[in-house]
């Protein structure tokens, strides 16, 4: 493959280590001597070797950046400002900044890997459905039929209710 040649082995290393520490595939393309980011997506589509390898990277970089989730929630750097007559001052906005920096790595895990990281569901019924006898069934339809009026021309019983 002429991607090969031209980049070689060195540079795909290089590239598959940076996105295994959590570095996103644009920051890693932007450097100096770093092939496209649309090189590297043609990569990854025709070799399945470097298909893999690249699949890998993005797991260990997604774990990079649970890591990074601890790290910043953790942090109180910058949480309080001292004043110049020594008074300290909650930093509203950057803690605003730090929950903004969670919550987009969040967004982004749950995306890439949300069988890993996406909100779970739980689909499971838990309730029950209790069967009715066929003359309870008709009682009470007989009894919803006459609140709503239409009892006698339906063949039932009962009346109307008054609102």
């Amino acid at each position: 493959m002429a991607g090969k040649s031209q980049w070689g082995a060195e540079t795909r290393e290089k590239l598959l280590e940076k996105l295994s520490i959590g570095k996103s595939l644009r920051e890693i393309c932007s450097a100096e001597g770093m092939p496209s980011e649309s090189l590297v997506r043609k990569w990854v589509m025709k070799d399945e070797d470097f298909g893999a390898q690249y699949a890998r990277a993005r797991e260990a970089g997604m774990e990079a950046l649970a890591d990074e989730i601890l790290q910043i929630a953790d942090s109180q750097e910058g949480d309080v400002i001292t004043t110049e007559d020594g008074r300290e001052i909650v930093n509203h906005d950057a803690i605003q900044r730090a929950r903004l920096r969670v919550d987009t790595r969040k967004w982004l895990m749950s995306k890439i890997a949300p069988k890993k990281y996406g909100d779970r569901l739980d689909l499971n019924h838990s309730g029950s459905i209790g069967a009715l006898s066929d003359d309870a069934l008709d009682a009470r339809l007989a009894k919803l039929l006459g609140k709503a009026g239409v009892a006698p021309a339906a063949g039932g019983e009962g009346e109307a209710e008054e609102k």
